[in-house]
């Protein structure tokens, strides 16, 4: 069997879904093909008794409300996605309980959370505000780099402070700011969204996410993240598209150094003229293509990037509510340690990582489970490799112990007692996120994004840099890097630059 349309999404991912929505809507023939027999990949849900989880969401940033909506709201609104979508009233909880520790509410909204840095580090105050006005620069150059092909001199002229800061890890920006080092710890509590410390992070990167969450809240989806998925999928649909499940992939069909099609695993051919493949570049280019067609540059860019880290998740269903309980937080981020690179340093190890965030989804979404029960999980992240060390008769014991430690570590930092009221539970490992996902050892962040891999030579290169016409890659690993709301607007600008191909007849 051969089909025939102009584009081809390989996986249901979100950049995937966002993707064959968007060339679906720009009146494109669009077949998306997954492999599962449902959308969304991490974007999911599942349950356990009478309990639904939500696999990895915390929280989404960039999507805003109605008066002052981020990049998420415009895409989901540009496509006819509708979801309802919950506010996270604070920002986060942080609770270090070492030595130099601290236990810190921090709002949403700029002036609130200034006002509580103060609070918290007096003198702090001018080198936030210096931050966020320094974000801001940051949005409004991508906006910029975003938006076409652009300018040298325009960005030399009206976005110097964001090429001062291009390339930059956070840890040497924020000294500059001259931020006190107990605000600078407090304002890393997020690098775990994207898992990379402060010595590596980049800053663009992270001051955006940061003044995104700040500035326009986080929000929830109140049928978790497996709604917002089902409406991609819905909107493919309405706008002419096609979906096939269970249909898996089995070969990029390249020749002349042009891709014009997918091959599935039944044998069956898709040919189209453009490819938007929401895997990873790792393994299209590990078999998926014919080694005379493979690109060389392609293939040592992937060997020389590192993956990023992958996630260990506790579900946990509790026959008490939130009120019986004490809990009061949505996000609490519990660790021994406020300096996250010593944090990240835990992550390659099996027993000595110390690090997780506790989620109570009631606190936000009060209906999500029945009355009187809470759902809460806890979430770990790992390095690449780390559980391969197992053996398998391990396996078993291991992940229920680091759940074990997980529990008695959130009782004791946040003084509340949930062992004795568990009528769920259940664990995913990076072992479960690499058989569901087929990610490379499970990662749920793409590549670690060092200098020469960071955002911005990713955005910059976007629009060109195609060794193989005709295929191009969507996701976490791609040029808006790791996040659900960067891979929302990753697959949906993807979708535009395959569009324009396809109108310019390449």
């Amino acid at each position: 069997m051969v089909k025939t349309v102009d584009v081809v999404v390989a996986g249901a991912g979100n950049a995937g879904l966002a993707a064959a929505a968007a060339t679906a809507k720009m009146g494109l023939s669009t077949l998306l093909v997954e492999r599962h027999n449902i959308p969304g990949g991490s974007a999911s849900s599942f349950r356990r008794g009478r309990f639904e989880f939500e696999p990895s969401l915390h929280e989404l940033a960039g999507y805003g409300s109605p008066g002052n909506p981020g990049d998420v709201r415009d895409i989901f609104s540009d496509l006819g996605v509708n979801v309802e979508m919950l506010e996270v009233k604070d920002a986060f909880r942080t609770i270090v309980t070492g030595p130099e520790g601290y236990d810190l509410v921090m709002p949403v909204g700029i002036e609130n959370f200034v006002y509580a840095m103060e609070k918290a580090v007096p003198g702090s105050a001018e080198s936030t505000v210096n931050f966020f006005k320094l974000a801001g620069d940051v949005g409004r150059a991508l906006g910029y780099l975003s938006s076409g092909q652009p300018d040298p001199a325009v960005l030399q002229k009206d976005h110097i402070n964001f090429m001062k800061v291009a390339n930059l890890p956070a840890g040497p920006v924020l000294d500059a700011l001259n931020m006190p080092p107990k605000a600078q710890q407090i304002i890393m509590t997020y690098w775990p969204y994207m898992g990379t410390p402060r010595g590596q992070f980049s800053f663009v990167l992270y001051s955006l996410m940061v003044y995104r969450y700040i500035s326009m809240s986080a929000y929830i989806p109140k049928n978790r993240s497996h709604d917002m998925s089902l409406a991609l999928e819905q909107a493919i649909r309405d706008h002419g598209g096609e979906v096939w499940y269970n249909t898996e992939i089995s070969e990029l069909l390249v020749k002349d150094g042009r891709c014009y099609g997918v091959r599935t695993r039944d044998g069956s051919e898709i040919h189209s003229k453009q490819v938007i493949a929401n895997f990873y570049p790792d393994r299209a280019f590990a078999g998926m293509t014919p080694p005379n067609e493979t690109p060389k540059q392609e293939v040592k860019r992937a060997n020389a990037r590192t993956l990023g880290m992958s996630g260990y998740c506790v579900y946990l269903g509790l026959d008490k509510s939130p009120e019986e309980l004490g809990i009061k937080d949505y996000s609490v981020f519990i660790n021994t340690t406020p300096d996250s690179d010593e944090q990240q340093k835990g992550m390659y190890t099996l027993d000595n990582n110390d690090f997780f965030i506790m989620n109570c989804l009631n606190i936000d979404n009060p209906g999500c489970s029945p009355e009187g029960t809470s759902i809460l999980w806890g979430t770990q992240l790992f390095a690449p490799g780390v559980w391969d060390q197992l053996k398998p008769a391990e396996y078993k014991a291991v992940k229920n112990r680091v759940a074990k430690k997980i529990i008695t570590a959130y009782e004791r930092a946040a003084g509340v007692k949930i062992s004795d009221c568990i009528e769920e539970i259940s664990t995913a490992t990076p072992v479960t996120f690499a058989r569901y996902l087929d990610t490379p050892d499970g990662s749920i962040y793409g590549y670690h994004g060092v200098k020469w891999d960071a955002m911005l030579p990713r955005i910059m290169g976007m629009r060109g840099e195609q060794w193989i016409q005709g295929l191009r890659f969507a996701g976490g690993h791609g040029a808006r890097t790791m996040g659900y709301s960067s891979t929302y607007i990753n697959g949906y600008q993807t979708a535009q630059l395959a569009a324009q191909e396809i109108k310019e007849g390449r």
